[in-house]
Protein backbone atom coordinates (compact mmCIF):
# COMPACT_ATOMS: atom_id res chain seq x y z
CA UNK A 1 0.00 0.00 0.00
CA UNK A 2 2.67 2.22 1.05
CA UNK A 3 4.51 2.06 -2.67
CA UNK A 4 1.22 2.78 -4.15
CA UNK A 5 0.60 5.68 -2.26
CA UNK A 6 4.23 6.74 -3.19
CA UNK A 7 3.49 6.24 -6.82
CA UNK A 8 0.35 8.00 -6.74
CA UNK A 9 1.88 11.16 -4.89
CA UNK A 10 4.82 10.73 -7.76
CA UNK A 11 1.87 10.84 -10.49
CA UNK A 12 0.15 13.79 -8.79
CA UNK A 13 3.05 15.81 -8.47
CA UNK A 14 3.80 14.94 -12.52
CA UNK A 15 0.46 15.87 -13.52
CA UNK A 16 0.14 19.10 -11.39
CA UNK A 17 3.30 20.32 -12.44
CA UNK A 18 3.05 22.79 -15.22
CA UNK A 19 6.23 22.10 -16.72
CA UNK A 20 4.82 18.53 -17.89
CA UNK A 21 1.11 18.69 -17.75
CA UNK A 22 1.01 21.59 -20.05
CA UNK A 23 -2.36 21.79 -22.21
CA UNK A 24 -1.58 20.77 -25.50
CA UNK A 25 -3.61 23.06 -28.00
CA UNK A 26 -4.03 22.48 -31.82
CA UNK A 27 -4.90 25.99 -33.39
CA UNK A 28 -6.85 25.22 -37.09
CA UNK A 29 -6.31 28.25 -39.42
CA UNK A 30 -6.98 28.46 -43.21
CA UNK A 31 -5.26 31.28 -45.63
CA UNK A 32 -5.26 32.19 -48.93
CA UNK A 33 -2.13 32.44 -51.27
CA UNK A 34 -1.29 34.01 -54.20
CA UNK A 35 2.26 33.53 -56.17
CA UNK A 36 3.87 34.27 -59.48
CA UNK A 37 4.44 30.99 -60.99
CA UNK A 38 7.41 30.58 -62.99
CA UNK A 39 7.67 26.85 -65.15
CA UNK A 40 10.87 25.48 -66.34
CA UNK A 41 11.11 24.63 -70.41
CA UNK A 42 9.67 20.80 -70.46
CA UNK A 43 11.17 18.20 -72.74
CA UNK A 44 8.99 15.81 -74.20
CA UNK A 45 9.32 13.03 -77.16
CA UNK A 46 6.72 11.36 -79.71
CA UNK A 47 6.73 9.23 -82.65
CA UNK A 48 4.96 10.44 -86.05
CA UNK A 49 3.41 8.35 -88.52
CA UNK A 50 1.89 8.97 -92.05
CA UNK A 51 1.12 6.46 -94.51
CA UNK A 52 4.75 4.55 -94.77
CA UNK A 53 6.73 7.97 -93.30
CA UNK A 54 8.06 7.32 -89.80
CA UNK A 55 9.78 9.81 -87.49
CA UNK A 56 10.83 10.54 -84.18
CA UNK A 57 9.98 14.28 -82.94
CA UNK A 58 11.41 15.60 -79.82
CA UNK A 59 10.12 18.85 -78.40
CA UNK A 60 11.01 21.13 -75.89
CA UNK A 61 8.14 23.73 -74.52
CA UNK A 62 8.72 26.89 -73.27
CA UNK A 63 5.99 28.71 -70.60
CA UNK A 64 4.97 31.69 -70.06
CA UNK A 65 4.84 32.79 -66.16
CA UNK A 66 1.38 33.03 -64.42
CA UNK A 67 -0.45 33.76 -61.80
CA UNK A 68 -1.07 31.28 -59.61
CA UNK A 69 -4.01 31.15 -56.59
CA UNK A 70 -4.14 28.36 -53.55
CA UNK A 71 -5.97 27.74 -50.14
CA UNK A 72 -4.76 25.78 -47.77
CA UNK A 73 -6.90 24.32 -44.27
CA UNK A 74 -4.88 22.74 -41.20
CA UNK A 75 -3.92 22.91 -37.88
CA UNK A 76 -1.12 24.02 -36.29
CA UNK A 77 0.66 23.16 -32.78
CA UNK A 78 0.48 19.68 -33.33
CA UNK A 79 2.51 17.92 -30.61
CA UNK A 80 2.93 21.13 -28.39
CA UNK A 81 5.28 22.03 -31.23
CA UNK A 82 5.97 23.95 -33.61
CA UNK A 83 4.97 21.22 -36.60
CA UNK A 84 1.72 21.66 -38.35
CA UNK A 85 -0.22 20.06 -41.04
CA UNK A 86 -2.85 21.33 -43.88
CA UNK A 87 -4.12 20.50 -47.21
CA UNK A 88 -3.88 22.36 -50.07
CA UNK A 89 -4.65 23.15 -53.13
CA UNK A 90 -3.10 25.28 -56.29
CA UNK A 91 -4.61 26.47 -59.03
CA UNK A 92 -2.70 27.91 -62.60
CA UNK A 93 -2.64 27.82 -66.09
CA UNK A 94 0.53 26.49 -67.81
CA UNK A 95 0.10 28.74 -70.95
CA UNK A 96 2.82 27.44 -73.72
CA UNK A 97 5.09 30.52 -75.20
CA UNK A 98 6.72 28.29 -78.10
CA UNK A 99 8.08 24.77 -79.06
CA UNK A 100 11.52 24.03 -80.17
CA UNK A 101 10.85 20.81 -82.41
CA UNK A 102 13.78 18.12 -83.54
CA UNK A 103 12.54 15.20 -86.32
CA UNK A 104 15.26 12.71 -86.67
CA UNK A 105 15.44 9.12 -87.15
CA UNK A 106 13.65 9.33 -90.51
CA UNK A 107 12.22 6.09 -92.10
CA UNK A 108 10.11 5.11 -94.94
CA UNK A 109 8.62 1.73 -95.18
CA UNK A 110 11.31 0.69 -93.11
CA UNK A 111 13.68 2.02 -95.40
CA UNK A 112 16.40 4.89 -93.07
CA UNK A 113 16.76 7.70 -94.43
CA UNK A 114 19.77 10.14 -93.03
CA UNK A 115 19.82 14.20 -91.97
CA UNK A 116 17.45 15.89 -89.39
CA UNK A 117 15.27 18.70 -89.19
CA UNK A 118 14.56 21.54 -86.41
CA UNK A 119 12.81 24.50 -85.66
CA UNK A 120 10.59 26.99 -83.52
CA UNK A 121 7.35 27.26 -83.38
CA UNK A 122 5.78 29.91 -81.41
CA UNK A 123 2.29 30.48 -79.61
CA UNK A 124 0.83 32.61 -82.13
CA UNK A 125 1.84 30.11 -84.80
CA UNK A 126 -0.22 27.00 -82.85
CA UNK A 127 -2.99 29.04 -82.52
CA UNK A 128 -3.33 30.16 -86.04
CA UNK A 129 -3.16 25.95 -86.87
CA UNK A 130 -6.46 25.86 -84.36
CA UNK A 131 -3.87 24.07 -81.09
CA UNK A 132 -5.30 24.54 -77.99
CA UNK A 133 -2.13 25.46 -76.07
CA UNK A 134 -3.04 26.52 -72.45
CA UNK A 135 -3.53 23.82 -70.20
CA UNK A 136 -4.71 24.37 -66.43
CA UNK A 137 -2.76 22.59 -63.77
CA UNK A 138 -4.39 21.90 -60.70
CA UNK A 139 -2.02 20.44 -57.74
CA UNK A 140 -3.38 18.87 -54.49
CA UNK A 141 -1.20 18.10 -51.61
CA UNK A 142 -0.81 16.99 -47.77
CA UNK A 143 1.77 19.33 -46.41
CA UNK A 144 3.92 19.19 -42.99
CA UNK A 145 5.56 22.41 -41.61
CA UNK A 146 7.67 23.59 -39.13
CA UNK A 147 7.32 26.71 -37.62
CA UNK A 148 10.39 28.51 -36.12
CA UNK A 149 9.36 30.48 -32.77
CA UNK A 150 11.42 33.65 -33.08
CA UNK A 151 9.73 35.39 -29.90
CA UNK A 152 8.45 37.67 -32.05
CA UNK A 153 5.66 38.64 -34.85
CA UNK A 154 7.73 37.27 -37.55
CA UNK A 155 7.37 33.16 -37.77
CA UNK A 156 9.78 31.56 -40.63
CA UNK A 157 8.98 28.39 -41.43
CA UNK A 158 9.80 25.14 -43.74
CA UNK A 159 7.62 22.44 -45.08
CA UNK A 160 7.24 19.81 -47.21
CA UNK A 161 4.51 18.42 -49.19
CA UNK A 162 3.28 15.22 -51.43
CA UNK A 163 -0.02 15.43 -53.52
CA UNK A 164 -1.03 15.33 -57.11
CA UNK A 165 -1.05 17.25 -60.16
CA UNK A 166 -4.51 17.11 -62.50
CA UNK A 167 -3.00 18.44 -65.87
CA UNK A 168 -5.70 19.40 -68.62
CA UNK A 169 -5.31 16.99 -71.47
CA UNK A 170 -3.16 14.42 -69.75
CA UNK A 171 -4.14 10.61 -69.49
CA UNK A 172 -3.56 10.22 -66.00
CA UNK A 173 -2.82 11.96 -62.60
CA UNK A 174 0.51 12.56 -61.91
CA UNK A 175 2.54 12.50 -58.19
CA UNK A 176 3.23 15.81 -56.95
CA UNK A 177 6.20 16.74 -54.49
CA UNK A 178 6.73 19.97 -53.22
CA UNK A 179 8.93 22.43 -50.70
CA UNK A 180 7.92 25.50 -49.25
CA UNK A 181 9.92 28.17 -47.13
CA UNK A 182 8.29 31.56 -46.13
CA UNK A 183 7.78 33.69 -43.07
CA UNK A 184 4.47 34.63 -41.63
CA UNK A 185 4.02 37.61 -39.31
CA UNK A 186 0.88 37.73 -36.86
CA UNK A 187 -0.92 41.13 -37.68
CA UNK A 188 -3.41 40.48 -34.75
CA UNK A 189 -3.45 37.53 -32.63
CA UNK A 190 -5.73 35.68 -35.27
CA UNK A 191 -4.69 37.38 -38.30
CA UNK A 192 -1.41 36.78 -40.26
CA UNK A 193 0.28 37.42 -43.47
CA UNK A 194 3.96 36.58 -45.60
CA UNK A 195 5.69 35.90 -47.56
CA UNK A 196 6.44 31.85 -49.23
CA UNK A 197 8.35 30.58 -51.86
CA UNK A 198 7.86 26.95 -53.47
CA UNK A 199 8.67 24.40 -55.61
CA UNK A 200 6.79 21.80 -57.37
CA UNK A 201 8.15 18.50 -59.27
CA UNK A 202 5.93 16.98 -61.28
CA UNK A 203 6.32 13.13 -62.12
CA UNK A 204 6.00 13.33 -66.24
CA UNK A 205 3.09 11.11 -68.33
CA UNK A 206 1.44 10.78 -71.27
CA UNK A 207 -1.44 13.38 -72.96
CA UNK A 208 -4.39 12.46 -74.72
CA UNK A 209 -2.67 12.63 -78.16
CA UNK A 210 0.60 9.95 -77.31
CA UNK A 211 3.13 12.69 -76.48
CA UNK A 212 5.19 11.31 -73.66
CA UNK A 213 6.72 14.47 -71.23
CA UNK A 214 9.27 14.25 -68.90
CA UNK A 215 9.52 15.75 -65.11
CA UNK A 216 7.92 19.00 -64.90
CA UNK A 217 9.29 21.42 -62.58
CA UNK A 218 7.71 25.08 -61.27
CA UNK A 219 8.50 28.05 -58.85
CA UNK A 220 6.74 30.47 -57.25
CA UNK A 221 6.97 33.19 -54.93
CA UNK A 222 4.28 34.91 -53.48
CA UNK A 223 2.20 36.46 -50.59
CA UNK A 224 0.25 34.81 -47.91
CA UNK A 225 -2.99 35.72 -45.73
CA UNK A 226 -4.21 33.68 -43.44
CA UNK A 227 -6.53 33.33 -40.07
CA UNK A 228 -6.15 31.51 -37.53
CA UNK A 229 -9.18 29.83 -35.13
Amino acid sequence: MSKFLSAAAVAALIISSPAVAQEIKLTPYVEGQISRMMIDDVDANTTVRAGGFNAALALAGEYEDDTAFGAEVGISGIGGTGFRAGLGFTKFDAELEAVNLTANNFRYNGVAIPGALSGRVTADQLRAAGADIGEEVKVFSVNAYYDFDLGSNFKPYLGLGVGMADIENMKDNELALSSYAGVNYAVTENLYAGLRASIHHVEGGEDEVGIIYDDIRTYSVGAVIGYKF
